[in-house]
């Protein structure tokens, strides 16, 4: 299967769930529903749940549509969760972003109180559907690990930070830290996530759990250069946000040179976890999308 068909054809399965799981706009009430719609039906990716998808489906041995149909709550959870964090990020209070994909912010649509609360619903949303899960043993597990990506140990934790750290003068470490856990926690949940839905053993699981979490940092530091060098058609927002913004990147720190060496390797690291495993051509792609970025 190519892999264009192969994406094409899991974001049309997870668009069509994710229409089911969100109540209808005309359901009071109305402006909350609408801000959850517009936010979720905003022209995501969907990056997350086809790394759950492609990850599960490699462990399976076979690429099946109707063999993913029973995994789509968590699929449709982590697209919840990472779009609440998105609506939250781009508050005032936070990263101040009127933008989000070259469309006005949610609280700039909705308002700042039902943006946040938006967020929060799409939060509890995600939660709520992994209780669907037939196997009750694997939802609390499935349960117990997007809430420890999204905690204060995860992509909370890292958001705190990050705030915290505007406007300071910041170390690579603790960059390191925003970033594994803004972006990084949420990929590596996907991979767990289809490991315990799938029943890998727990060596399998560490190595994809490592292999997202390289992706996951990798991704930011090209987004950090991207946010130096590149343009509004790729970001989908004004460059260099950042920068006006006082906000520590890889660029800033250890220069643009040693940022992209950086990048590249842990791309190399990620494709040597998984280059042996039988199955892998979408995971691949996925470190092929991410180095193709790289300007």
């Amino acid at each position: 299967m190519l892999v264009q068909e192969y994406f094409r054809s899991r974001q049309e399965l997870l668009e069509k769930a994710l229409d089911k799981y969100l109540p209808p706009v005309t359901e009071y009430p109305e402006n909350l529903h609408a801000a959850m719609r517009y936010s979720v039906f905003n022209g995501g990716k969907r990056l997350r749940p086809i790394l759950f998808f492609a990850t599960y489906e490699m462990l399976l041995g076979k690429k099946n549509i109707n063999r993913i149909k029973r995994v789509i709550p968590v699929a449709c959870a982590l697209e919840f969760v990472h779009t609440a964090s998105l609506i939250h990020d781009d508050l005032p209070s936070i990263d101040n972003s009127v933008e989000r994909r070259g469309k006005p912010s949610c609280h700039v649509k909705f308002g700042e109180a039902t943006a946040i609360l938006a967020g929060d619903a799409l939060l509890t949303k995600a939660i709520e559907i992994l209780t669907e899960i037939n196997n009750k043993t694997k939802a609390i597990k499935c349960i117990q690990i997007l809430n420890r990506a999204i905690s204060s140990h995860g992509m909370i934790g890292g958001q705190t930070v990050d705030v915290l750290s505007s406007k300071k003068k910041i170390n690579i470490n603790t960059l390191r830290y925003i970033h594994l856990k803004k972006t990084g926690a949420l990929l590596q949940a996907a991979t767990e996530l289809a490991c315990v839905m799938y029943g890998a053993d727990e060596n399998v699981l560490i190595t994809l759990s490592n292999f997202a979490l390289n992706l996951g940092l990798a991704y930011q530091i090209v987004d950090d250069i991207l946010d130096e060098v590149g343009s509004y058609d790729v970001l989908g927002k004004e460059p260099g946000s950042d920068t006006k913004s006082n906000k520590a990147t890889y660029p800033s720190l250890v220069g643009l040179e040693k940022s992209k060496k950086q990048a590249e390797k842990l791309l190399r690291d990620s494709y040597n976890m998984i280059k042996n495993m039988k199955n892998n051509d979408i995971l691949v792609e996925f470190v092929d999308m991410i180095k193709e970025r790289l300007p």
